[in-house]
C-alpha cells in the first residue's frame, strides 16, 4: 500500500507543479485544479497507476452529496482493494462546511465520514485505463494532459 500511496501522492504534486508553472493555462479545468477536476484527474490517475504496473482492479466512482443549499456539490475518486479511496482533489471541499469539509490534497484510505455523506451514482471499472486524445475548445485532451503531468514526476 506504501508504493500506491507514494504514486498518489507523485501524481499530486507534479499536478501542483505544471499547475504553478502555468501549463494549464489552456485547460478551462485545470486552471482551476482542485476544483471542478475530480472526474478527470481520478481517471488520468487510474491510467497513471496502471502504467506503472498496478494490476489489480480499479473503480471510478462518481457521487453527489445532496443538499439544496450547498447546490448538490459532486465529487469522483478511485476505490482499490477492499475499498481503500484514492482521492487527489478533496481539498476542493476545504472550505464547505461539516460533514463536506475535507482539506487533504491527497487521501489513501478507507470510506470516512466525508465519502459517506455521498450518494454514488457511477461506480466502473477502469479497465485498461486508456484515455483519449480528443480536444475541444478551451480544453486540452487528456492526453495532453497526462502528458504534461509525466513531464513533473
Amino acid at each position: 500500500m506504501q508504493e500506491i500511496e507514494e504514486l498518489v501522492v507523485k501524481f499530486r504534486m507534479a499536478i501542483d507543479e505544471a499547475k504553478d508553472e502555468s501549463r494549464f493555462d489552456k485547460d478551462q479545468r485545470f486552471t482551476n485544479f482542485p476544483r471542478g477536476c475530480c472526474g478527470i484527474t481520478s481517471e488520468l490517475l487510474a491510467k497513471f497507476l496502471y502504467d506503472n504496473g498496478y494490476r489489480k482492479k480499479i473503480t471510478y466512482v462518481s457521487a453527489t452529496f445532496y443538499d439544496l443549499e450547498l447546490e448538490n456539490p459532486p465529487h469522483a475518486w478511485l476505490v482499490i482493494e477492499d475499498d481503500i479511496v484514492l482521492d487527489i482533489t478533496g481539498d476542493q471541499f476545504r472550505w464547505y462546511p461539516e460533514p463536506l469539509r475535507f482539506e487533504e490534497p491527497v487521501y489513501v484510505g478507507p470510506y470516512n465520514k466525508f465519502y459517506n455523506a455521498f450518494e454514488e451514482q457511477l461506480r466502473e471499472e477502469c479497465g485498461d485505463c486508456r484515455i483519449d486524445n480528443i480536444q475541444y475548445h478551451s480544453f486540452m485532451s487528456r492526453q495532453e494532459l497526462y502528458d504534461v503531468i509525466c513531464e513533473y514526476i
